[in-house]
């Protein structure tokens, strides 16, 4: 009879309870995750002085406020005209505007102007949801199993195997716990993605008034790229064209008619 019951408990504690079950918590109003996009465009080398500003202000808030994920920084050549930067930072959801806007003010300061900005808002709700269902139906699981291990009722192989489920379980836990928290990270801090466009080109950002200033250029380039071809090319003229002469002497003396010759001399017949 106690054999009996300790098979009935083991078949009844493997089995998770529902996603929806009713200890779920409900949602606190909707969790949105925001993006933000910015571009500063600079026409003199100011990159360094103005991410190097921003990014010092990023540091000084603090990890809690704003973080810098990963920031790039060129150095132009002489020859380059034109150069793009960016920085990656996740900053306080909460104080997101108030924080952009003083960095528009350090972009300003450092002679750029704000090119571009875009927002994207998603709304992680369902998945946050989801997610926080998923952690307590895995803990509730890892609690009943962690019972019957305990207890030590049951055959050898039965408790084998609910030690086999608590390890998968408690995988599947951390599991949910990281989709979680990645969630949560998402809704509290928001991603904001700068990037720093470096154009000393006569013109500016106007791409006729940049090729109209640059013609010169170009034709400078056409014209070497020509007289580059010319010198290699002399070599072969100068082989090539007494080669040719002499054959063509050779040819005549003994009556030779290449293919494309005796095409040309060809009679024509008369049609009757």
């Amino acid at each position: 009879m106690q054999q009996q019951r300790s098979d009935a408990m083991m078949e009844y504690d493997v089995q998770e309870p529902p996603a929806g079950a009713p200890d779920a918590p409900p949602a606190s109003g909707s969790q949105v995750a925001y993006s933000y996009t910015v571009r500063y465009a600079f026409d003199r080398p100011g990159v360094a002085a103005v991410q190097g500003q921003q990014l010092a202000l990023c540091r000084k808030l603090g990890p809690t406020r704003c973080l810098v994920v990963s920031s790039t920084l060129n150095d132009p050549g002489s020859d380059e005209h034109i150069v793009t930067d960016e920085a990656v930072l996740l900053i306080d959801a909460r104080q997101a505007e108030a924080m952009m806007r003083r960095f528009d003010a350090i972009a300003q300061a450092g002679g750029a102007r704000r090119a571009l900005r875009s927002v994207e808002a998603e709304d992680v709700t369902r998945q946050m949801i989801d997610a926080e269902a998923a952690v307590r139906a895995k803990q509730a699981l890892a609690e009943r199993l962690l019972t019957i291990i305990r207890s030590g009722n049951g055959k050898v192989g039965e408790l084998v195997e609910a030690e086999q489920a608590y390890a998968k379980t408690n995988e599947e836990l951390e599991a949910a716990k990281a989709t979680r928290a990645t969630l949560a990270q998402r809704v509290a801090m928001s991603r904001l993605a700068i990037s720093y466009a470096f154009n000393d080109l006569p013109g500016g950002s106007s791409p006729v008034a940049a090729s109209i200033a640059t013609a010169g250029d170009t034709l400078s380039s056409s014209v070497a790229a020509l007289v580059t071809f010319l010198v290699a090319a002399l070599p072969w003229v100068v082989v090539g064209v007494p080669l040719l002469w002499g054959l063509r002497r050779i040819a005549r003396r003994h009556g030779w008619r290449l293919p494309w010759w005796r095409r040309n001399d060809a009679v024509v017949p008369e049609r009757e």
